[in-house]
């Protein structure tokens, strides 16, 4: 009884804290990430949604600095195996992506049709992919929402007071792949602020993590295991609201090869691989 009134306690709590939660219309997020790929990848079996298209053996350490505005939003990745530029253009509904890596310079950018168009196309490889495990007779879960766990834990991260979540995402076989975040209720960005990078969801939907949009504050702190071998931890090492951010921050570089993503592309399927 006293862990269900505890349950209770913590979802009055965050509903409050959502309440409070004041949105940000400027920011700049430091991060630091440590990911160990699974030795031996298996697409659909603990990864979520399959998708991991970028393991590999071995690990890699990044570090993401991100520029939000209303209009713009800049995320700098710097990896072990190169450096990654997405500059979302909000007002012009345009995004463009810039891999520099093994002394190249090279780049794409899309429009929201593009993306629509791709989007499309994961959805097809997914359902022919789950189709093809029913007919093995492996059951498939169709997508849900994820269940969060709120727990009555704090700690401190980069300075804020941050409560601690667990988000409970069923993987395609049924299983279910458990995420600890902690969350700082006292901001939040806009909606539609994705973590993944760019205007989709990147790294975050690859690694079966969905769900942190949903949380009453901003993820600070992440961590899972999956069952294929695959772990991620990242952390926001600073954070700075409502900063005075140069309009330049969001200049194209020069020296870059920039392509239409359509030319990026070859029968349906993206030849283009992030680091590689």
């Amino acid at each position: 009884m006293s862990k269900y009134l505890l349950t209770i306690a913590c979802m009055f709590l965050a509903a409050y804290a959502y309440c409070q939660t004041k949105t940000v219309d400027k920011a700049i997020i430091k991060m630091q990430t440590e990911i160990v790929f699974p030795e031996n990848p298996n697409p659909g079996g603990g990864g979520g949604d399959g998708n991991v298209m970028l393991a590999r053996p071995g690990g890699m350490e990044a570090t993401t600095i991100v520029y939000y505005t209303p209009d713009m939003t800049k995320t700098e990745n710097t990896s072990d195996f190169g450096n990654n530029i997405t500059i979302v253009d909000r007002k012009n509904k345009k995004t463009t992506t810039l891999i520099e890596a093994m002394g190249r310079k090279t780049g794409f950018y899309s429009t929201e049709s593009d993306e629509a168009a791709m989007r499309g196309r994961m959805d097809s490889v997914r359902a022919a992919r789950a189709d093809s495990l029913r007919k093995l007779g492996i059951p498939v879960s169709q997508p849900s929402k994820p269940e969060i766990e709120y727990v009555d834990e704090t700690k401190k991260i980069a300075g804020y007071t941050c409560r601690k979540a667990i988000l409970k995402n069923k993987g395609q076989r049924g299983e279910i792949n458990e995420t600890t975040v902690w969350y700082c209720p006292d901001f939040k960005l806009p909606e539609g602020f994705s973590l993944g990078g760019g205007s989709g969801r990147g790294m975050m939907m690859m690694a079966g993590m969905n769900g942190l949009d949903q949380l009453p504050g901003f993820p600070m702190e992440y961590e899972f295991e999956r069952s294929n071998g695959m772990k991620m931890h990242s952390v926001v090492t600073k954070v700075q609201l409502d900063p005075q951010i140069d309009a330049k921050v969001f200049d194209i570089p020069k020296g870059y090869d920039i392509k239409p993503m359509s030319e990026m592309q070859n029968g349906g399927r993206m030849m283009f691989r992030m680091n590689n």
